[in-house]
């Protein structure tokens, strides 16, 4: 053996495990120690020196008592807070797909709940990395708060311009109350929006159907298309905000529907033209003349005539409610060529695009001038100076010359309508009657007495021809029934081998002639 292997064997023997142990067992038997405490100090310095390592690899001040959930998974490992009071621990999985850290709360100080809690937490954050799924959360709350700023950023005060108008968002905002109020009953509105069971909204629509009214306790549940359409938005919002961000396709929530029979048939209530009659005649003689009133101040008097006009204006141009709100003085004028016989009686009044439900603007002829300069009158009256920017209808009372809402004459024919005891009749007829029914007398007395062409018509009053077929077909039937019905009774024609004139009744002997 040459000296350089003798020395190698040397070192070998040196540097062996068992040799060392056995040095250094005597070493601590001569001062004393017994066998057992020597391999528990081994142990300490062993696990110190692996601890070491670690915490050499992977440094980090922000992270305290960095543990790992798995011996063999070093992507995934929990943690204190450096700069944390609540001593709470968290988790933390790094996305290799997206190449970035997640981190949750853990919500725990003890370390063995949290090491429990965090495993599960892995393995549903671990699948969902696998399967592509977005790891971000929000609650169900955080979803409406975000869909909401979406919708303010979107108004418009042109309507069908790409964007909402002031009272579409006052609808959408509806809609998303009555979710709210759903959720929070439910305990659901605080809880991750991925977190929530499909069963657990999905009766949804139910629920809100069979939610009784705040304004008319007396009426249960609300309509379906009103359910409905609030289906559609909570959808919109879950499609808008969360898919692609919180949430996959498959994740947003289906909530049933509720099955309607389509109706065609004509939707609003209207008074007959003795209903009417009286209507007016209330209106002129007893709810606004002082000699039946006589202890209503006279402002309150000049207020009730003004609103009589409102109404009787809409009756005979067909304006939709918010539309004659919003007419202002210099959006009145004569027409061009007229002669001095038309300009007595009519006249012309703009309709903005901003104004207007359906975003375009347009031109109404009525021969309501007597009106019109009435409503000026009644306003100079109140002290109240209107110029062509004013509204018409402008609210006295209000400081920045905003128009009256639709409530406060809202609320003022609900109470002409009692008083004067056409509630009573239409209650008795099952009618519900509202300032939008007199639009609808315009068309109806159009089609009827005025034979007004329906393309017209439908430009004046701001709609379609199919609309108005739609909503009142019936009414072109019964009015054209001499001439649907002419010469079918009197002549016996003859077409095909079909008659014409077959009568109602047959009787048992009846033959039919050839």
């Amino acid at each position: 053996m040459t000296s350089n292997e003798a020395e190698n064997t040397n070192h070998n023997q040196v540097t062996d495990n068992s040799v060392i142990l056995e040095a250094v067992n005597a070493l601590l038997s001569s001062a004393g120690f017994k066998k057992d405490e020597i391999n528990i100090a081994l142990d300490a310095v062993k696990n110190a020196k692996s601890q070491s390592l670690v915490s050499k690899k992977q440094d980090n001040k922000f992270w305290l008592e960095k543990t790992f959930i798995y011996p063999d998974i070093d992507e995934c490992f929990i943690y204190r807070r450096a700069d944390s009071v609540s001593g709470r621990w968290y988790l933390r999985i790094y996305d290799y797909k997206n190449n970035e850290p997640v981190v949750r709360s853990l919500k725990t100080t003890d370390k063995n709940k949290a090491i429990a809690t965090a495993r599960v937490m892995y393995m549903e954050l671990k699948g969902k990395i696998d399967r592509n799924e977005k790891l971000q959360q929000i609650t169900a709350e955080e979803l409406i708060q975000k869909y909401e700023k979406t919708l303010v950023e979107k108004i418009s005060p042109i309507p069908m311009s790409g964007g909402i108008t002031p009272d579409h968002y006052k609808v959408k905002r509806y809609h998303l109350r009555t979710w709210r109020e759903f959720l929070t009953e439910n305990k659901l509105i605080d809880k991750p929006i991925d977190k929530i069971q499909p069963n657990q909204v999905k009766n949804f629509g139910l629920w809100m159907l069979n939610k009784p009214k705040q304004t008319a306790k007396h009426i249960q549940g609300r309509s379906i298309e009103v359910v409905n359409d609030t289906v559609s938005e909570i959808t919109r919002m879950y499609y808008q905000i969360a898919k692609g961000n919180y949430l996959t396709e498959s994740q947003i929530p289906v909530i049933d529907r509720i099955k309607q029979v389509p109706d065609d048939s004509f939707k609003r209530d209207i008074p007959t033209e003795v209903q009417y009659e009286k209507f007016w005649k209330y209106l002129h003689y007893r709810y606004s003349a002082k000699k039946h009133n006589p202890d209503v101040p006279k402002e309150e008097l000049l207020k009730r005539k003004i609103f009589s006009e409102f109404v009787l204006i809409i009756s005979n141009v067909g304006f939709r409610t918010k539309e004659l709100l919003g007419i202002k003085i210099g959006e009145i004028s004569e027409g061009e060529g007229w002669d001095d016989e038309k300009k007595k009686t009519n006249i012309v009044m703009k309709v903005r695009k901003e104004n207007s439900k359906t975003g375009k603007g347009r031109l109404c002829v009525a021969p309501v001038r007597d009106r019109v300069e009435k409503v000026k009158k009644y306003y100079k009256q109140l002290g109240v100076k209107q110029e062509k920017e004013d509204y018409l209808f402008i609210n006295p009372t209000s400081k920045k010359r905003n128009s009256y809402g639709r409530m406060v004459f809202h609320n003022r024919l609900k109470k002409v309508l009692l008083d004067s005891g056409l509630q009573d009749e239409f209650d008795a007829e099952d009618k519900r009657v509202s300032l939008y029914s007199f639009r609808h007398l315009y068309a109806c007395w159009r089609l009827r007495f005025g034979n007004t062409p329906i393309h017209l018509l439908a430009k004046q009053m701001g709609t379609s021809v199919g609309k108005i077929e739609s909503t009142y077909g019936h009414i072109m039937v019964l009015e054209q029934a001499d001439q649907i019905t002419k010469n079918q009774v009197e002549q016996r024609l003859k077409r095909n081998g079909v008659r014409l004139d077959i009568p109602e009744v047959l009787d048992d002997d009846f033959v039919f002639p050839k």
